[in-house]
């Protein structure tokens, strides 16, 4: 595969906005967990309550701004994505020409400690071929508080093919 290039777009946190069930039930999760309070509490989250969405999630671990640790990967992230399984910075888990995009997008969620959505449209041009490919997808980005003495917030992630 030749190199691969993203094309962005920021979109309102919104049941509309989301692509799948999955991510929408996890939003919906997610706001009730939070009620009335600034965030939800991580220690509150069940994630048998939100099954489906867990083969395409990641959750990372913010230990401070810009310091991130992938804790846990959903199945086919690991499957279609590459991404090994095992507790590792940011830097090591994923490819190098999306470590800066996400390290943004978590690093707003983790100063303005609100959700994040984006749609992106990830295009690259086969070898054996030279024929552009493309593939779109939908990422929402949902922080927990967290009673930690090095982890400052939760930041579960949530990927939609399609």
């Amino acid at each position: 595969m030749a190199k691969t290039f993203d094309i962005v777009k920021v979109m309102e946190v919104t049941e509309q906005n989301l692509k799948s069930v999955a991510q929408t039930n996890l939003y919906r999760y997610w706001l009730d967990l939070k009620a009335d309070k600034e965030l939800p509490r991580w220690s509150d989250f069940n994630p048998g309550t939100v099954r489906e969405a867990l083969p395409n999630i990641m959750l990372f671990d913010a230990l401070k701004e810009a310091n991130f640790f992938v804790s846990i990967t959903g199945d086919h992230c690991r499957e279609n994505l590459g991404i090994k399984a095992s507790r590792s910075p940011i830097e090591e888990t994923l490819p190098e020409n999306a470590v800066a995009d996400a390290k943004s997008r978590l690093t707003h969620v983790y100063n303005t400690r609100k959700p994040h959505l984006v749609t992106k449209q990830m295009k690259w041009e086969t070898a054996e071929k030279r024929e552009l490919q493309q593939q779109s997808y939908t990422v929402l980005f949902l922080p927990f508080d967290i009673d930690h003495d090095k982890i400052k917030l939760k930041i579960l992630n949530s990927l939609y093919f399609g």
